[in-house]
This record gives C-alpha cells, structure tokens and sequence, in this order.
C-alpha cells in the first residue's frame, strides 16, 4: 500500500498523530505534498534548520517558529479551517523526543487535533543496514 493511501485512510480515521519511517525523506514530502493537493488539505513543514514552511507561502520560513520545536507544533493550529484538515510534517522529529516540554506539546496538540482536522506527522529516516 503507499504512502498517500495509507496517510489518507490515517487521516479519514482521524489519527492526529502519525509517525512514518522512510527510506527517502524527499520523495515521502514530495507524496505527501501531492495528496495535500489532490484533497485540498494545508500543509506545513518543520526542521530545525530551515525552521517553519507552509505550502504555497512561496517557500518563506516563518521567524517565531525558527528554531523553536514547541512554537513549531502550535503553529499548526493557525492553518486548521473548519471545513478542512491541517498536516504539519516534522522531518527527523525523533530526535526532539526526549524534552518533556515537546512531548507534551505534542500530546495536547493531538487530542486537539481531534477537534480542528490538525494532523503531526513525523517523518523518521530509516536507514537500510548494509550487508
């Protein structure tokens, strides 16, 4: 099953929180881009490098949410409509887990994700195991 089938069944059955492993982090966002598109779903995207970037926002990262993981997943908040869902993309986003401060961020923000169609997907880069 791919990527978008799997995330679009995630999504109907409102699992606000999703972590994906991937090969290949570019052709997973390129996948999850085109099905925001296909269903008119926004989304954002954040890494602690390029900070916080929201489709069709021409590409500019949003200063408050630079390098701030916590501001980061609030922001998706501010993308929810009431018609429509929300998916705010964390590339890498493992390696923030071990603060209390993220993790409880995350937690409110996905039961509050019930209610506004807001979706966290973490995207993990799994690395193959050379034989």
């Amino acid at each position: 099953m791919s990527l978008s089938l799997k995330l679009r069944e995630y999504i109907a059955a409102a699992f606000t929180g999703i972590y994906i492993q991937s090969h290949e982090h570019s052709d997973a966002l390129r996948e999850i881009a085109q099905l925001c598109r296909d269903e008119k779903w926004a989304l954002a995207t954040w890494d602690i490098d390029k900070g916080l970037s929201v489709a069709g926002n021409n590409g500019q990262a949003q200063a408050a949410t630079a390098t701030d993981p916590v501001a980061a997943i609030k922001s998706i908040n501010a993308l929810a409509t009431a018609d429509g869902s929300a998916l705010l993309v964390l590339p890498n986003f493992h390696r923030f887990l071990q603060s209390t401060e993220i993790v409880q961020a995350l937690a409110h923000q996905i039961q509050a994700g019930k209610n506004n169609r807001t979706f966290i997907v973490i995207l993990w880069f799994f690395r193959r195991s050379r034989r």
